[in-house]
């Protein structure tokens, strides 16, 4: 019996041998490599270049095809591509594909590379399993290319940590222009969709939370529609659209803010200190750039934003009125013009800039409408306004100034803020205060006069 098992071992060995040697000789061979090149380019409708061919027979009769590049310019390498088959493959003058594994591949120009094991079935690639790797982020998902000749198909992705620079750029590299083909090639009808969560994403210095959103992926355009995220202790839905068929994307980002701490941003921009609240509203911004710096130096677009109630803790403007006009009253507030319900605006924000021409700050003891210009990275602030003080206030200034300058029983002060938000400076206007007293006293002696001669026409008739 141990002859015959030893006999069976022997001849086991011999034929795995031989079968090897006979796949070597014909799966390995340079002419596969070639008819296989010929074949991908005309499926793929672009050249297809091998460096290497091995046969492979164990965990399956499969095809290593090394060094593999696709495209002209190089749109993918790939390190290894491993092609399943049947022993059919070693009769047939075609190689019928059962599966692949894909083994570090390099989209072009993207700073990533990807691993993939899928079944094939004709055109179509069913993905078990897809990992992306790039400096920072890393993506796994599953999903089917319902075509590999068109590059059509559908995924679903998570990640623990994603760059948001890294993942359009790796877009734009799986989804290259039609411009950088060379003119004669057959354009590439490509159309991704991959449903994406992540629980962290980073954007230049900046962390948010919780990413789901839906990637579009055509040729030079990228979409994130229905893009949520936690960020700044608040959120925000929208939709982020990236062009990526010049030298660098050109980005769009419109959608809605909620409840933003503006602490925790101004502290993002380098300009901390100069206000408290939450922050919401509608923005509409674009920027260019392949870096999150680039992208905050070059954003430009419109922010319609609502902030309160909060504080405005070093611009006490309410004790800078009641000492210009007069002495704080016994029991008179003190400070409290720091503390405002809310205040909105809509601002345009160029060359890090922001400007908002109708500015309403609300509060318990004045309100202001005014203009301002607030450097986004600076913290400086230039600021024009008029202050309507509450009764309370008015009540603490002169009786003159009440008299004549007040306005529906509230005065009208003209106001200018400049320094930083952390370091402002507030200044009261007394003598535009005092023309505009004049003013008041003018039209209210004109009106008293006219209608004394019509009471006097009145009479003698």
């Amino acid at each position: 019996m141990k002859r015959v098992l030893l006999v069976l071992v022997a001849l086991l060995i011999v034929c795995a041998g031989g079968l090897y040697f006979f796949a070597q000789r014909i799966l390995g061979s340079d002419l596969v490599r070639s008819q296989l090149e010929q074949q991908l380019s005309a499926r793929l409708g672009q050249p297809v270049r091998i460096g290497s061919v091995r046969a492979r027979i164990y965990p399956g009769i499969a095809i290593d095809l090394g060094e593999v590049s696709i495209g002209q310019p190089e749109a993918l390498h790939a390190a290894r591509i491993r092609a399943f088959t049947g022993i059919r493959a070693l009769f047939a003058d075609q190689i019928d594909v059962r599966s692949i594994e894909v083994v570090n591949a390099r989209p072009g120009g993207a700073p990533a590379t990807f691993d993939l094991s899928a079944s094939v079935l004709g055109d179509r690639l069913d993905v078990k399993a897809l990992t992306i790797r790039g400096p920072i982020t890393k993506i796994e998902a599953t999903g089917v290319m319902t075509s590999v000749a068109r590059l059509e198909g559908q995924f679903e992705a998570r990640s623990d940590l994603l760059d948001l620079n890294e993942l359009i750029a790796i877009a734009g590299a799986m989804a290259p222009p039609q411009t950088t083909r060379a003119r004669n090639a057959a354009p590439i009808p490509m159309h991704l969709s991959v449903k994406l969560a992540s629980a962290r994403v980073r954007f230049g210095t900046d962390e948010f939370k919780n990413m789901v959103t839906t990637i579009d992926a055509k040729p030079g355009h990228v979409v994130l529609d229905d893009l949520n995220a936690e960020l700044f202790s608040g959120s925000f839905w929208g939709r982020l659209e990236a062009n990526t068929a010049g030298a660098s994307p050109v980005v769009r980002l419109t959608g809605q803010i909620s409840k933003i701490d503006v602490v925790d941003l101004l502290k993002r921009t380098g300009s901390a200190g100069g206000v408290t609240g939450r922050l919401s509203g509608e923005l509409s911004l674009s920027a260019q750039g392949t870096d999150g710096s680039q992208l905050v130096r070059s954003a430009r677009g419109f922010i319609a934003a609502t902030l309160g109630p909060g504080t405005l803790p070093h611009l006490d403007i309410v004790r800078t009125v009641v000492l210009a006009f007069g002495k704080p009253a016994p029991g008179a507030p003190q400070g409290s013009g720091t503390a405002f319900d809310s205040i909105r605006g809509t601002f345009t924000l160029a060359s890090s800039t922001l400007t908002s021409e109708n500015l309403r700050l609300r509060s318990r003891d004045l309100d202001s409408d005014g203009r301002v210009t607030l450097g986004v990275d600076t913290g400086a602030v230039d600021a024009r306004a008029d202050l309507s003080l509450s009764p309370e206030l008015t009540a603490q200034a002169g009786t003159d100034l009440r008299r004549y300058a007040q306005e529906n029983g509230r005065i009208i002060l003209p106001a200018t803020v400049s320094g930083t938000l952390d370091r402002p400076s507030v200044f009261i206007d007394v003598a535009a205060a005092a023309k505009r007293a004049i003013t008041n006293e003018m039209k209210r002696r004109a009106t008293d006069f006219i209608g004394g001669l019509f009471k006097k026409k009145k009479g003698g008739g």
